[in-house]
């Protein structure tokens, strides 16, 4: 009898390890088609990359002082998002800090929020959320995600000087306000379970 109930117990242990796995395992991605002003942001080349955009002054609203710049894409019509992945250049990666919006009916809504993430590849994994546009506000950390100077890291891939100091301040801020470069902004929803194919049983 103990051996039968050692024999369920272990069953019912391996069903949940077995449905956790599935539970965690990557969904089945279905690649959304979106547009943007900034045609190498979307035209699938990796060889092409585009800078950000600076916001556009709008009479009668506050100016934009901050450093964000803009990255933006569309969809023919409002679908349901769950991924969006910004892909990297190598020699154009450096820490980033990013602010996701999504145009969900006639509200922009933040949907996300990064900060210094030193990926080339950038994976924002987002809740369900129905939408035509997403932007992408974006800028160059101070600090990486873990706490290190950013303005140290990448400024010794481009050749500069610690950012410390007056002068380095200076630097500091202008490096900080540069534009950055991606290569692709992709957007994904989840693939549709195909159907269970109905069988007619033999008479």
């Amino acid at each position: 009898m103990k051996r039968f109930a050692y024999t369920l117990a272990f069953l019912f242990v391996l069903a949940l390890i077995v449905s956790g796995c599935s539970m965690l395992a990557e969904p089945t991605w279905s690649k959304l088609e979106v547009t943007s002003d900034v045609e190498q942001f979307t035209d699938g080349s990796m060889y092409t990359t585009a800078q950000t955009q600076i916001p556009e002054y709008v009479k009668g609203e506050a100016k934009d002082d901050s450093r964000f710049t803009n990255a933006a894409v569309s969809l023919k019509t409002p679908q349901d998002i769950r991924r969006i992945l910004i892909k990297r250049r190598t020699e154009d990666t450096v820490p980033v800090d990013l602010d996701v919006y999504v145009l969900s009916g006639e509200d922009w809504k933040l949907v996300k929020e990064i900060r210094g993430d030193e990926n080339s590849d950038i994976d924002i994994k987002i809740s369900s959320i129905e939408a035509s546009k997403i932007k992408i506000r974006a800028q160059r950390a101070a600090r990486t995600a873990a706490g290190k100077s950013a303005i140290a890291t990448s400024g010794a891939k481009q050749g500069n000087k610690r950012a410390t100091g007056g002068g380095g301040n200076i630097e500091a801020e202008r490096i900080l306000r540069e534009p950055l470069k991606f290569a692709e902004i992709e957007v994904y929803g989840l693939a549709a379970t195909p159907a269970p194919v109905e069988t007619k049983e033999k008479k």
